[in-house]
C-alpha cells in the first residue's frame, strides 16, 4: 500500500507510508500480523537447514523470523530499491546476519536464480502488485527443489467488479492493484504443476484488525503521525484506513493464505 503522491516506480512505497506501516505493524513489517503471522504462514513446514526465498520481501522483517525458525539461509528479493536498502541495513545488525541476503529484482522478470535453488518460497502480501501471476508462479516452481514448499499470503479480491468505494480506496493507496480471487490462485497453482494445494480466507481476521488500526491512527498514534508526517499526510492516512475498513468489511479486499508443494 502507498500514498497518492508517490512519484517513482509504480511499485514504490514512499517513506511516509513506510513509517505508518511500521508504526502499526512493527519495524521491518509492511503488512499486518507481525512475527505471529509469519509463523502461522510457515506453520507445519520444518525450516531447519532450508534455503528460503522471500519474493517481495519489503523491509525484511519476516526474514528474521524465518531465520529464527531454523532456516539455513533466507534470500529476500524486491523491486523497490530503498526497501532492499532498509532490509539489508537491518539485516546487517541481526544475529542471523550470516544467513540473510537481500537483492533487487526487476518487475515482471524471471527470478535471477538457477533451477532448484530453494527448499521453500515464502511471500507476505506482495504479489497483488504482480501483473503476470502465472509467469511468477512458473518461476517459483522452477526455483523450488523437488518436494519444495510454497507458503504465501496476499491481498485478494472478491468475485464482483470493483465498487466506487474500492476504486476510491485504490486511489488513496496510490499503487497499482492487480488482485485475483483465492480460487484463481488455486487454479493457477494447479495449472503450474503444484500439488497439495491449500487455501485460507483470512478476511474476518483482518477486517477486525483494520478497525483496530484505524482507531489507533485516530487515537494513540495521532500525535506521532502529526509530528512525523504533518497534518495533511496524517489526515490522508486516516482517510486511507477508514476506507480500508470499508472495503475489508464489504469483502472487496480479501486477505488470504495459500500453500502448495512442488512434486518430488
Amino acid at each position: 500500500m502507498g500514498t497518492s503522491d508517490h512519484t517513482d516506480t509504480p511499485h514504490d512505497y514512499d517513506q511516509a507510508m513506510i513509517d505508518v506501516l511500521q508504526m502499526l505493524w512493527g519495524d521491518g513489517y509492511l503488512s499486518p500480523g507481525g512475527p505471529e503471522a509469519v509463523t502461522e504462514i510457515v506453520g507445519g513446514i520444518d525450516l531447519a537447514n532450508c534455503d528460503v526465498l522471500d519474493v517481495g520481501c519489503g523491509a525484511g522483517g519476516p526474514d528474521h523470523v524465518l531465520m529464527a525458525l531454523g532456516a539455513a539461509t533466507v534470500t529476500g528479493v524486491d523491486v523497490v530499491p530503498h526497501l532492499i536498502e532498509m532490509a539489508a541495513t537491518n539485516g546487517a545488525h541481526s544475529p542471523h546476519a550470516g544467513g540473510l541476503e537481500f537483492k533487487i529484482i526487476e518487475p515482471e522478470a524471471p527470478l535471477p536464480f538457477a533451477d532448484t535453488s530453494f527448499d521453500v518460497v515464502f511471500t507476505k502480501d506482495a504479489w497483488l502488485h504482480v501483473i503476470d501471476k502465472p509467469d511468477l508462479l512458473g518461476e517459483v516452481h522452477r526455483v523450488l527443489r523437488p518436494g519444495g514448499r510454497l507458503a504465501a499470503s496476499d491481498w485478494l479480491k472478491g468475485t464482483e467488479p470493483y465498487s466506487n468505494e474500492m476504486l476510491y480506496f485504490i486511489e488513496l493507496e496510490g499503487i497499482p492493484y492487480h488482485q485475483v480471487t483465492l480460487d484463481a490462485y488455486e487454479e493457477m497453482l494447479a495449472a503450474t504443476g503444484f500439488a497439495d494445494i491449500r487455501a485460507q480466507d483470512t478476511t474476518d481476521w483482518y477486517a477486525q484488525l483494520a478497525i483496530e488500526e484505524y482507531d489507533r491512527l485516530r487515537g494513540d498514534l495521532y500525535d506521532e503521525l502529526t509530528i512525523r508526517l504533518g497534518a495533511e499526510a496524517r489526515d490522508h492516512f486516516i482517510e486511507n484506513w477508514r476506507m480500508l475498513t470499508v472495503v475489508t468489511a464489504s469483502g472487496e479486499l480479501r486477505p488470504g493464505r495459500f500453500w502448495a508443494t512442488k512434486p518430488a
